[in-house]
């Protein structure tokens, strides 16, 4: 009987080059090497990326978005990067990363981690990726409706063993469920004049604080279906086999932090 032989080496090159193709890490570093390339000054007044810049960037992609829309006989071009939320995540995703910085004159340069980033295999990558997002990117700016994207930012650490639990269901993990689970033990508020429809806003909040990203970074697969009025309601995701690493390590470090701080 012939003797199986695992190539190990072959098989990290493999799951390297699958990383590395993946439309996340693809864009992320279409978008930052036009930055570096291009030294692209903020707009004075949002301190933003300029129109003609993302529309550049945007061609880049693998799936690029369309920015304009016609209505009747008007055509309603994107104004912003905050309008374009996958642009705006891979935005601050580079400053986060140590990818991209800003100079004393506004100007987008080269990061002190962008060539050590560019560097990397496609799995160094995605994992770099994954932990600049969780524990160093700017949630408040990434989500400033109610207040809820600096109130995550704040729990960011309390979060391990719902990470966990998430991990250790087998098969579809239901989407109101973490959220009952995560309003009640996290205390998670929305901040408005008016409380009327505020459960529902923080599922929302929920939903682009944790689970967007994690779409972006083919972790999870979001399962939605038609709801009151016709429109798509999330019911519950997937964790991708392959995105269960990555999810496990975010979850090591906040427990690390946690041990040394008892």
């Amino acid at each position: 009987m012939g003797k199986y032989i695992f190539d190990t080496v072959a098989f990290l090159e493999d799951l390297n080059r699958r990383f590395e193709e993946e439309e996340l890490i693809h864009d992320f570093k279409v978008f930052i090497d036009y930055i570096v390339k291009n030294k692209i000054k903020l707009t004075p007044k949002n301190g933003w990326i300029p129109r003609k810049h993302i529309y550049a960037i945007n061609s880049l992609f693998k799936s690029p978005k369309q920015l304009e829309e016609k209505v009747g006989d008007k055509i309603f071009k994107l104004r912003e990067e905050l309008q374009y939320s996958r642009f705006y995540f891979l935005d601050l995703l580079a400053g986060a990363s140590g990818c991209i910085e800003v100079n004393e004159k506004d100007v987008l340069i080269e990061g002190r981690e962008y060539k050590y980033f560019m560097q990397m295999g496609g799995i160094g990558k995605k994992r770099w990726l994954v932990l600049s997002w969780w524990f160093t990117m700017d949630w408040e700016n990434w989500m400033q409706e109610g207040n809820f994207g600096g109130l995550m930012q704040k729990k960011k650490f309390l979060l391990g063993s719902y990470l966990q639990s998430w991990l250790d269901k087998r098969g579809r993990v239901d989407f109101k469920k973490i959220c009952k689970d995560l309003r009640n033990g996290l205390n998670l508020r929305w901040k408005a004049p008016s409380q009327d429809y505020a459960k529902e806003l923080i599922n929302w909040g929920i939903e682009r604080c944790l689970l967007l990203p994690l779409v972006y970074f083919n972790i999870i697969e979001i399962v939605r279906k038609k709801g009151k009025f016709n429109i798509e309601q999330t019911i519950g995701f997937y964790i991708k086999p392959s995105g269960r690493f990555f999810l496990k390590e975010v979850i090591e470090i906040i427990e690390r932090n946690q041990a040394r701080q008892n």
